[in-house]
This record gives structure tokens, sequence and C-alpha cells, in this order.
């Protein structure tokens, strides 16, 4: 590590505030004064200096057990989402000049994704060489069979608490424990062990954060100060506001006698418990009408507002009795008038006050902020809901990404110039972002048109411009013995139609709700059934959705309530793949909404193949799960029009959305895949890959088989 990280973390160390440690609601509190929390982490810091050269000698002795080779550096730059048929395009059209020339000296493949193309499964495939039945990450959201009920799929929190509680100190108590669900070792632990160092910043699904030779900043599952993953707030002096909203809460402005509005800034829950109210501050704002601005007051702290523009990160400090939960959040003034409103982001954990685990070595994160500043530290830092819900408009949303890209710009480009041997990765998420709210530019019929301008229409092309300027100042850093790979996980496709495929089995008579007839076909739903979950029969149910990849048997003795006999799962597996596969949309040409389907026992081999869903299911391109299907509900209609500002995506048939692969050296194999980058990296420090990674290197000659 440089000394410019260490003297930062020591700065941030030896000049503390008051931490606290939030997990989520109903999980519990950790709590610890500001004194313990600043003496620990020198005492780490500390430590870790004295230890250096134990550290370089043991890391000496480990590179001894690997092959000499030409390269010093491997630096990966993740482009989430770049697709390669539009930057084929724009490389062909002079738009792209970095990217085309290494295309032109022959670094440039289409990169296979994983099964199923969802961010978690794929940038885990990178991380460890294997496919998701060998990493055990399946989706964004899992199911558990106790329930049937969603959950995030890679990381699980165990409650803290207990002990004897005095004041502001938790005497003996329980601490809460952070379990990150993805299986298989991470090509960058395996190097360690071989005495090369690597810096990881925000590849998703790495939180909680693991131990080895390197540096980690979290991405993907870090969650918001209230537990989740990401809430905004909307303030608004509207007399009636949406009766609910997604992603997000609602809140009313109140007027105050001096022409001011007041309201409540909602925070975590009282860690203290005993039926407490959740955590709040005191908000006001103070309106200049005539300068088209405002100031806004959180807590008796001021901060000036513009009318359409964001403001700095404020920092807030919830008390709960003498311990304080620190987090940052920004605002902007969206209306002035007719009514006031202000959109408020989530809560970040502020990442100089920590108030969960967001780096390895700890005080990496700390040091970041102290020399670069506050930073978002949300695993999806980027409010793609607060668009979709009309609560920000396309501008405040593009101000947003390029806010966040530019933080993360600034910590990838200062590791970068200090960390001269291994590996520098870091993954930056605009270029996905943007695609999935803005691809609708891209698609002139595209329901979500309906009611928007186009006033952003060439936000993607923009987007993939700065990609490429960002792939410039990378290859200016680069010394002749660097390697650079630009890569990305998937794909994008425009997304028209939503299929909630409760909706479809339910039809089939394969999911019953409770009031639905035995026998007979069932009653129709009302339009926005789906909002009120109606409750599914699991006595007479044989098979339900959840998540964006596919669907499960109700299997007995694996489920609670399953009816589904595990001698004839097969048979009815095999029944709904060819269901699906007749599956058409009458609303566009009678096409094909399911382009395949699989038995996940014939695609997964892996020790974790019984956690995958029963059926995957590769949707044609133009429909994909539907947004109540996501979640477990059951809708009035099997298919309907997405019109939300989410208009692209890539959670269909992955060989439809391949992703990219730059490369300043070129690879040999024709046809690489994700999972191929992390046993080629181990090979480029002269590591050889274990035998558990099913990936290829791509440098070596021919094809995979």
């Amino acid at each position: 590590m440089s000394r410019t990280i260490w003297a930062g973390a020591l700065v941030g160390l030896v000049l503390p505030s008051p931490a606290a440690a939030y997990i989520g609601p109903g999980a519990g509190l950790a709590l610890g004064g500001s004194f313990l929390f600043a003496a620990a982490g020198l005492l780490l810091a500390l430590a870790a200096l004295l230890l250096w050269p134990l550290r370089a000698l043991r890391r000496a002795l480990r590179g001894r057990r690997r092959r000499r080779t030409s390269v010093r550096r491997v630096v990966v730059l993740g482009l989430d989402g770049l697709d390669p048929e539009l930057a084929e395009r724009w490389m062909d059209s002079g738009d792209l000049p970095h990217l085309a020339g290494l295309r032109g000296r022959g670094g440039y493949r289409r990169l296979a994704t994983t099964t199923p193309a969802v961010s978690p499964v794929a940038w885990s495939g990178f991380a460890t060489g294997v496919d998701a039945s060998r990493h055990n990450i399946f989706d964004f959201l899992g199911r558990d069979p106790a329930t049937h009920l969603p959950v995030l799929s890679s990381t699980r929190v165990t409650a803290g608490g207990g002990g004897l509680r005095i004041g502001r100190w938790a005497l003996g108590a329980r601490k809460p424990r952070y379990e990150l669900l993805r299986r298989s070792r991470t090509f960058w632990r395996i190097l360690g062990e071989h005495g090369v160092p690597s810096a990881i910043l925000r590849v998703p699904i790495t939180f909680p954060p693991e131990k080895f030779d390197g540096l980690m900043l979290s991405a993907m599952c870090v969650p918001d100060l209230r537990g989740t993953q990401g809430t905004f707030a909307h303030f608004s002096s509207a007399a009636a506001m949406a009766a609910e909203t997604t992603g997000g809460t609602r809140h009313a402005l109140r007027p105050a006698d001096d022409g001011a509005w007041t309201g409540e800034v909602p925070g975590p829950d009282d860690p203290r418990g005993g039926g407490r109210p959740p955590l709040s501050l005191p908000l006001r704002v103070e309106l200049d009408a005539a300068a088209r601005s405002a100031r806004l007051v959180i807590d008796g702290q001021g901060c000036p507002l513009r009318e359409g523009e964001d403001s700095p990160w404020l920092r807030l400090a919830f008390r709960a009795g003498r311990a304080r939960i620190h987090g940052i959040c920004r605002a902007r003034l969206t209306s002035l008038a007719n009514p006031v409103s202000l959109y408020m982001t989530p809560l970040h954990v502020d990442p100089e006050r920590p108030a969960l685990p967001l780096s390895h070595p700890p005080h990496f994160a700390i040091a970041l902020a102290k020399l670069h500043g506050p930073y978002a530290t949300l695993g999806l830092a980027e409010d793609t809901w607060a668009l979709n819900e009309r609560v920000i408009d396309e501008r405040g949303f593009l101000d947003q990404v390029w806010a966040v890209h530019a933080e993360r710009e600034r910590q990838f480009f200062h590791v970068l110039d200090r960390q001269r041997t291994g590996v520098v990765a870091c993954v930056f998420d605009a270029t996905d972002r943007i695609q999935h709210m803005f691809f609708r530019h891209l698609d002139p019929g595209h329901p979500a048109n309906r009611e928007r301008d186009a006033a952003h229409r060439d936000a993607i092309r923009d987007l993939y411009r700065r990609a490429d300027d960002l792939v410039g100042r990378t290859l200016a850093r680069l010394g002749p013995k660097d390697v650079l790979l630009v890569v990305s996980d998937h794909g994008f496709k425009t997304f028209q139609r939503g299929v909630n495929l409760n909706a479809w089995l339910r039809e089939r008579g394969w999911l019953r709700l409770r009031d639905d007839p035995e026998p007979g076909p069932p009653p129709p739903l009302p339009a926005g059934a789906a909002r009120e979950t109606p409750e599914i029969d699991w006595s007479r149910t044989h098979a339900y959705a959840s998540g964006l990849a596919g669907l499960y048997v109700n299997l007995a003795g694996r489920e609670r309530g399953g009816i589904v006999p595990p001698a004839e799962a097969s048979a009815l597996k095999a029944q709904i793949i060819a269901g699906l596969k007749e599956l058409r949309d009458p609303l566009r040409d009678n096409a094909r909404v399911v382009n395949e389907a699989w038995d996940a026992e014939a695609i997964y081999r892996g020790p974790y193949r019984e956690n995958a869903p029963d059926v995957v299911v590769g949707y044609n391109a133009g429909w994909r799960a539907g947004w109540d299907s996501a979640v477990g509900r059951t809708t009035a209609a099997v298919l309907e029009d997405n019109t939300r500002a989410w208009s692209g995506d890539h959670c269909i048939d992955p060989r439809l959305v391949p992703g990219v692969l730059f490369s300043s050296r070129p690879p040999r194999r024709a046809d690489p895949g994700l999972i191929d980058l992390a046993p080629t990296i181990l090979r480029l420090f002269g590591v050889e890959p274990p035998a558990h990674m099913t990936g290829r290197d791509i440098f070596e000659e021919g094809t995979k088989p």
C-alpha cells in the first residue's frame, strides 16, 4: 500500500468521530465509543506498518512458488453492460478511437456471458472462474424454501445483540455477522497466496469485503443506512401524493409560520428497540422564489440549493441516546412551487465513519474519503427507481450517475498511479445504469416512449464516448509490462414487454390462489391485484416464480408445504419448459416470448446446483420477467407493456447478450467467456489455476472444447 494511503488512514483514525454499526431493519445495532473505534483502527494501522517487512518477506517467499513471467501488472477496466453491437457500430463510425485501436491490434472479442446473464452471476464468474453452480450465485434474488419469499442472493446478515446495556455501552454483546454467500475462491485470493497483491475496487458481489493480500472496496449489495438496497425519500407540499412508491418513501412538507416548509428525514430503526419509532432528523426548506433557490436545513445545518441542481454530500448523524449513526446523502430541489418538491438520495453509509464493513483493510475506505472527500458507498448507488417513479427527471438522473462515476475515476486512478505490480481491477457502473434507463431512445417503438420527451436521445452514444475516453486515459498510464483487459459482463437489448410467470403458471393450472376454484379455470384477477399480493395456495401449487432467472418446483421435502414428489419433478419441469417455448405474444406479431428454457439439472453440475431455480428461462430479445414477477407476485395478465424508464435489459437468453473483451495483448482463443478471465489472470502471473476452475486461458492456442 502506498505511503499516501497509509497517511490518509492514520489521519482518519487519529481524528475520528463517534461511530456505530447499523446492519439493517430488525437486525440490531452494535455501538462503540469514538475513542475505542479510533484506538482499534489506529492499532490496526500501526500493526500493519510494523509488520510490513514480514509481509514483504512472506510475499517474496510465496512468489518463488510461481513461474517468472514478463507481466508486471494486469489492469482490469470493467465497463458493466458495454454492448458489442453498439461498440462495433460506434467504433466503425469513429466515435471510439481508443477501443478501435485495441481492435485494430487484434485485441477484441465478443465475450460469452454466464447463465443467467445477470450481473451478480456474471461478476461472480469473473472473480472465480466457475459457473453459478460452483460459486452459488444464481440471480439477484433467491428464495427461502421455508417461506417461498424472495431473499437477497449474495449476502446474509445475522443480528448481534444480547449482553448488558449500560447507557451507550453494550457489554458482552454479540457482534453482527455479515456473510458473503458467494462460494469458490477468487483469483485475487489465490494470487495473494502466491505473493501477488491486488486492488479490487467496486467489483460486484464483494460485500462484506474478504480478507486477502491486497485492497478491496465493496460494491453491489452494500446496504444503505436503513438496511435496504437503496430507499430514496421524496418530500412534497402537495396535499395528496402517490399512495405507493417503489424504491422510495413519500413524505409531506408542512407550512411553517414564516413561509418555510418543514418535515422529517427518515433514518434507521432505533437500535435500542423497546418499540421506539425509527430515528429521524428535522428538515426545513426556506424558499427564495425570486432567485430560484432555497436553503435546506437539516438538524440545524444549512445548505443552499438551486432548482434542478444536486447538493454536495450532506453529512447526517442520527442520535440513539448518546450514540451516533452516520450517513451521507444528496438533495435536489425538483420544484419551487405548485408543489414544492425535494428529492433525497438513499442514506449512504458515511465512508469516514463507516457503520458497517466497506473495505479491506477497514481503514482503506476511510483513507479514500479523507483523501478525496465523501463518496457513494451504496452497492447500487445510481437511483434508477427515482427516475422510474418520476421523482427526478432524466437530467437529474444523469447528473447523479456522472457524479458517482467521477468519484470512481478518482479512486481508480489514485490506486492505478500507486500500485505498480499485481492486479488493479475496477468496475464502472454508468455503462449499465444509463443503458437500462435510456435504451428506449434507441428503440422508437418502445412503449416507454409514451408521454416522455426525447431530450437525451444521445445519452447512450455519449456514454460510449466517455467510456472510450476512460480507456484512453488508462492506456496512457500503462507501461510495457502492463496488460489491460477491458471487460463487460453482458450486453443489452430492448425491454418492451414484461412476463409474469406466476400468472402464466396459474393459467396452466400449476399455481393456485386461495380463492381459485378446483377444478376449473381460475377467475380473472382485477387490475392491480398484484399490489395486494394475492395469497398463493401452496397445497395446490406445483410451481412458482421468484427472481429474474426462472421458477421453482414446489418440491415435497424441500419447500415448506411442498406437494410435488421428487420422482415427478423432472416430468413437471419438462412440461413447463415445453409450455414456455410455446408462449407467444399476440401484440408483437405472435412472436416467441421465450427463446430457450433449461432444466437446471441439465446445465449445472457444481455442488451448489440445488440452490438454482429449477427451470432457468432465457427470454427472447424484447421480453423479460415483469416487475411484479421478479418479487413473486401474481398479476392479472401474463404479458404487459413495460412503460418505465428502465427500458433496456439483459436478463434474457445469455446467447443474445454477450459482453466485450478488449485486450492490449491479443487473445488467441476465438470464443472467450467471462469465466475464462480468472484463470487467464492467474496464468499471466505464472500461477497455475486450481483444478476446480472451469474457465480456460484466453491466451492459449485454439478454442475451448
